[in-house]
C-alpha cells in the first residue's frame, strides 16, 4: 500500500514507548499510514516474577534465543501482551490518533513447532511442551482487515500472539510478525526500534554501528549479529523478500526515534532494486 510503514516497538528493557508513539502521530497527521507491531518481553518478565514464574529462554543450536512457553507461562504471556497492547492503543488515543488494538490471533496464523532443539548445560534436548509458533502467510481475510482499518484513517496495534491450527493461542515473534505484515501489505519501510542502536560490528560498542547496506548484503553482514539481532535481521531478510523497499533498525530511547530513523540513524537496509534506482 503506497505510503504505508510497518512499525515494531521492542518490548525490552528501558524502552518507553510514548515518545515513539508521539511521533508515530505526528507522521500520521503528515499524511502517513502506519501499522504498530509491539513486543511484550519485558512485560511478560515482570508479570511472571511477580506471580513466581520467572522467565526461561531457550538457546538454540543455531546461536538463536525463544522465550520457553509452557501451558502455565503462555497464560503469563498473553496477558502480558493484552496489557502492552492496551497501553499502546491507549497512548495513541491520548495523542488524538484513532487506534484498534487486536490480538494478533485475530489476524495471525501460525503452526505449533511440537519439538524444539535446545541447549540445557551444553547438551542437546528435545522441547515438546512449548507454545511457540512458525507463522503463516497473512490470508486474504487478514489482509482485508488491516486495509479497511487503515482506509477507515484507524492505526492498527498489533500484539505478537498467533492462532495455531488447533485453535491454541501461541508465542510468536514480534520482529517476524512486524516484517509478515509489511511483505503482506506491501508497505514501504519497516521500522523495527529496539533497545540498542542498530547493527553493531562489536556488541557495546555504539561507535561500530554499521550504518547502511544493501540486501544482497545481508547474509555478509548477518555475521556481526548477536543475540536478538540475528533474529532481526532474518526479519529483515523475509521484509526484503516480499518487496518492503527498506529497513531500518534503530534506538527507540532516542528523542522523535522515527524522524531521527528517517533522517539517517541506525541502520538501513534497503533491496537491491531501490538501490539501482538511487544510484540513477
Amino acid at each position: 500500500m503506497s505510503n504505508l510503514q510497518v512499525l515494531k516497538i521492542g518490548g525490552g528493557a528501558g524502552i518507553d514507548p510514548a515518545q515513539t508513539l508521539a511521533n508515530v502521530a505526528a507522521r500520521v497527521r503528515q499524511g502517513e499510514r502506519w501499522i504498530v507491531v509491539h513486543g511484550a518481553s519485558d512485560a511478560a518478565n515482570t508479570l511472571g516474577e511477580r506471580m513466581g514464574v520467572p522467565p526461561q529462554m531457550i538457546a538454540t543450536p543455531g546461536g538463536h534465543s525463544s522465550r520457553y512457553t509452557n501451558p502455565e507461562t503462555l497464560e503469563i504471556y498473553c496477558a502480558a501482551a493484552g496489557l502492552v497492547n492496551t497501553r499502546v492503543t491507549a497512548v495513541l488515543g491520548y495523542f488524538g490518533m484513532q487506534a484498534a488494538g487486536l490480538s494478533g490471533v485475530s489476524v495471525l496464523r501460525a503452526g505449533r513447532k511440537t519439538a524444539i532443539r535446545g541447549l540445557v548445560n551444553g547438551r542437546q534436548v528435545i522441547i515438546r511442551d512449548d507454545y511457540s509458533g512458525a507463522l503463516e502467510p497473512l490470508s486474504d481475510g487478514a489482509i482485508r482487515t488491516l486495509q479497511a482499518l487503515l482506509q477507515a484513517g484507524v492505526i492498527p496495534v498489533i500484539s505478537p500472539v498467533a492462532l495455531g491450527f488447533d485453535g491454541e493461542r501461541l508465542n510468536v515473534d514480534g520482529d517476524l510478525v512486524a516484517a509478515l505484515i509489511a511483505g503482506g501489505l506491501r508497505a514501504d519501510t519497516l521500522v523495527i526500534l529496539s533497545n540498542v542502536p542498530g547493527l553493531l560490528r562489536e556488541v557495546g560498542q555504539p561507535d561500530s554501528l554499521i550504518t547502511n547496506f544493501s540486501a544482497n548484503e545481508l547474509d555478509h553482514y548477518a555475521n556481526f549479529a548477536q543475540g536478538r539481532m540475528k533474529k532481526k535481521l532474518i526479519a529483515a531478510k523475509r521484509a526484503l523478500e516480499a518487496s518492503v523497499n527498506r529497513i531500518i533498525l534503530a534506538d527507540a530511547r532516542v528523542e522523535a526515534p522515527l524522524d531521527a530513523a528517517f533522517a539517517g540513524n541506525g541502520t538501513h537496509i534497503v533491496s537491491s532494486e531501490c538501490q539501482v534506482l538511487s544510484a540513477e
